[in-house]
């Protein structure tokens, strides 16, 4: 990283670098064998590596042009010899040494934690309930791909707090739809009927209840106490409880898919940044 993009940036990075710091001493300082730190670790666990993505994303990204714009600096920093796009492509370089760093302490911190947890369940379960997020290279890869997100979006809109908002509102959405709606359907998943346990590891897909057919019928044409129960409503035409699951021989194939979603969604945002600076001067 050069002097002058550490000057610009050390705010934004000393301010992720004290929050990946702070998670990673309260989360290695908590005995497991307490029952509130075990919901604390779980807590922490599930929300902790996505803040940061959702951190890096907002604070690191969405500045980065819009900044240059909002203050004029621009104006200076971009010439015919120093191109818009080669000014983009050198901070953004910078930028990511530091970014992975962070990336991978944030992991290594969430796997230790979660180590610790299942070293004091019994039975220790076959897969851990976090194993698909921390997955290092899915993780990096979300982690990227929401700084490119935050950095077009600066490109577009030209304002360091509107493209924040944007940018934390749009990131937030994308990782719920693409973890909710889109990952349980990367693989077909396999139907459990009534009360047929889930293998250890599995990931739900989805649940309901089907008629004498095999048909999905509509939750909201259910009555409530049909759905709190485990009891079947078969004047209502209910005639099994579902699961749908990815069994834990199959999520490695999810995880491969949803990476190459994240690589691809990472290229496009970069390249659409970069061709909208294209030809941009001070002049």
């Amino acid at each position: 990283m050069t002097w002058l993009t550490w000057r610009i940036e050390r705010s934004a990075l000393l301010g992720v670098a004290a929050l990946v710091a702070v998670f990673a001493l309260v989360a290695l300082l908590l005995n497991m064998r307490d029952p509130g730190s075990m919901g604390a670790a779980r807590t922490l666990l599930e929300w902790g590596p996505p803040a940061f993505a959702t951190a890096v994303a907002v604070f690191w990204g969405a500045p980065t042009v819009a900044r240059e714009y909002e203050q004029r600096t621009y104006l200076l920093v971009w010439s015919r010899e120093r191109t818009a796009t080669r000014w983009l492509a050198a901070r953004v370089a910078h930028l990511l040494a530091p970014l992975v760093v962070l990336t991978v302490a944030v992991n290594l911190t969430a796997n230790l934690v979660q180590t610790k947890m299942l070293s004091t369940m019994q039975p220790t379960p076959a897969v851990g309930p976090y194993d698909y997020d921390l997955w290092l290279p899915l993780q990096l890869v979300t982690v990227i791909a929401g700084f490119g997100i935050g950095v077009l979006v600066g490109v577009l809109v030209r304002n360091s707090v509107l493209a924040m908002g944007i940018t934390l509102a749009g990131y937030v959405v994308l990782r719920f739809v693409l973890a909710v709606f889109v990952r349980p359907h990367l693989v077909p998943p396999v139907r459990l009927l009534d009360d047929t346990p889930s293998p250890p590891g599995s990931i739900g897909a989805g649940s309901g209840f089907l008629d004498q057919a095999g048909n999905v019928l509509p939750m909201q044409e259910l009555p409530s106490n049909c759905l709190a129960s485990k009891q079947l409503c078969p004047a209502l035409g209910v005639a099994h409880r579902f699961l749908d699951i990815e069994p834990a021989d199959q999520i490695p194939v999810v995880r491969l898919l949803e990476l190459g979603i994240y690589v691809a969604l990472a290229a496009v945002v970069f390249a659409a940044a970069w061709l909208l600076l294209r030809g941009r001067t001070a002049s």
